[in-house]
């Protein structure tokens, strides 16, 4: 399997609004397939679980593998999270996915789910006012849709001593720990990959760990060169010259003012932080020592703001709330924060994301202090949850080094049945998937983490 250099961000914040899984899904080479065994359906959920005067539904999208199905074998749940959901994660013939290798082991069920208001997943109702179109979207009624999503499964006689694992990553790493804590009845063991559980609003350890990693796995002299590169670019924004370098530099729009601030700081997080971020949260070693040197094979940067040819960084000309991201804007805004900031002084990209600028981004999809707000929503959210102590067992947490998320993953173990499995030299997700050039480290990982699951759902 070859490894391919092709993350894409398009903002700092959150992760680029973008959907983790489907990121890390880029760094295969899949081979075109029909993916004639994987079946589309449809299950209709509330659009309100808690509300019983809503009567409106919505059709939630799953995919369905039994190709490897055996009577009494376990079901495994792939659960969707901020984007939409790929039927490849339960395609048979890529045992390269961990989710499908301990499928094809226990000869179990494989499902795939998608999360409301991503993808197809969609509430058939008007989008002419951002908050109230939103206001159904939150990890709480998601939590609730696969509750009930697995009661329809169970309610199937063939499927009624089946044991259920739930495997989810990133936010949907946060979903599979969380439906474990809520729903011990109906799931039976979790794998939490990669999973920022504690909310957040200035998640500046992001950097920090962008800086760790250009350290501990860069070149000598790495980090001297990047704190070199942006105190230049930082430089170049002070003089009318300098201003006109940078646009040929980056093919920045020539109409774009670079004298605004607003644009100034969006020319930072789209067009300099993104490649970093991008190499420590989905990366290997080589690649940042490839970073370091500026080899030019590395392409792991931020996917063009095309206009008319040219990246804009007019951030007013943007309206989020009209963004293809919107539904995860909505929720980083309301419920987890996750604003990757550089108020850190231990960082070394000088100091051109700050909270405040960051906070703009949530204009339009809150009502009155758009700060008060998120930390109403944080505070909401790690109450409801538990942070970085969620109440669980049968649980198994895996980290990477590398990857800046897991600062606010749990780090330490929760009791025997709730083990953190950190590997060094990996990032982001990265127990999810083979590749080839991977340490040999997580392939023990993996095995660790299957018996650990096999064990779980044979009690």
């Amino acid at each position: 399997m070859h490894y391919l250099c092709m993350i894409t961000l398009l903002i700092a914040s959150a992760t680029a609004f973008t959907n983790n899984l489907n990121q890390f899904l880029l760094t295969f080479d899949l081979p075109q397939t029909d993916l004639s065994s994987v079946d589309e359906k449809w299950i209709e959920q509330p659009l309100d679980h808690f509300d019983s005067n809503e009567k409106r539904t919505f059709k939630m999208r799953y995919f369905e593998n039994l190709e490897l199905w055996k009577p009494k074998a376990p079901i495994f749940v792939f659960l969707g999270g901020e984007g939409e959901q790929d039927p490849r994660w339960i395609y048979s013939a890529y045992d390269f996915f961990f989710t499908v290798k301990m499928a094809k082991e226990a000869h179990g069920a494989l499902f795939a789910t998608e999360h409301r208001y991503y993808g197809k997943s969609l509430p058939d109702i008007p989008n002419t006012n951002t908050i109230e179109y939103f206001k159904f979207l939150s990890s709480h009624q998601a939590l609730e849709d696969l509750a009930s999503f697995i009661k329809m499964l169970k309610s199937n006689s063939k499927y009624k001593s089946s044991k259920v694992v739930v495997v989810g990553g990133s936010y949907s790493g946060n979903l599979a720990a969380w439906m474990r804590k809520l729903y011990p009845e109906l799931v039976d063991a979790a794998l939490s990959s990669s999973a920022p559980v504690l909310a957040k609003k200035d998640f500046k350890e992001y950097l920090d760990i962008v800086r760790y990693t250009f350290g501990k796995y860069g070149t000598d002299g790495c980090l001297a060169k990047i704190e070199k590169r942006f105190k230049h670019d930082e430089d170049l924004l002070k003089t009318p010259e300098g201003r006109e370098e940078l646009k040929k530099k980056y093919n920045i729009c020539p109409e774009n003012d670079l004298t605004v601030l607003e644009n100034q700081q969006l020319f930072f997080q789209w067009l300099e932080y993104s490649e970093f971020m991008a190499l420590s949260q989905y990366g290997l070693p080589h690649e940042i020592e490839a970073q370091c040197e500026r080899k030019p094979h590395i392409q792991r940067k931020i996917k063009p703001i095309w206009r008319n040819g040219c990246n804009n960084v007019d951030f007013k000309s943007y309206d989020w709330t009209q963004d293809m991201f919107a539904a995860w804007i909505y929720q980083y805004c309301t419920e987890f924060g996750y604003l990757q900031t550089t108020s850190s002084e231990k960082q070394p990209f000088v100091h051109w994301s700050p909270l405040e600028f960051n906070l703009k981004y949530c204009k339009g999809f809150v009502k009155g202090d758009i700060e008060k707000a998120m930390d109403e929503g944080i505070a909401k959210t790690n109450k409801r949850y538990g942070g970085l102590k969620p109440n669980v067992t049968k649980v198994v947490f895996t980290h990477g080094d590398m990857d800046p998320w897991h600062t606010l993953g749990v780090l330490q173990d929760l009791g025997p049945d709730a083990p953190v499995i950190m590997t060094n030299g990996t990032a982001h997700c990265r127990v999810l998937g083979y590749t080839d050039d991977e340490p040999e480290e997580m392939k023990k990982v993996r095995k660790q983490v299957q018996e650990l699951i096999m064990k779980w759902i044979s009690q």
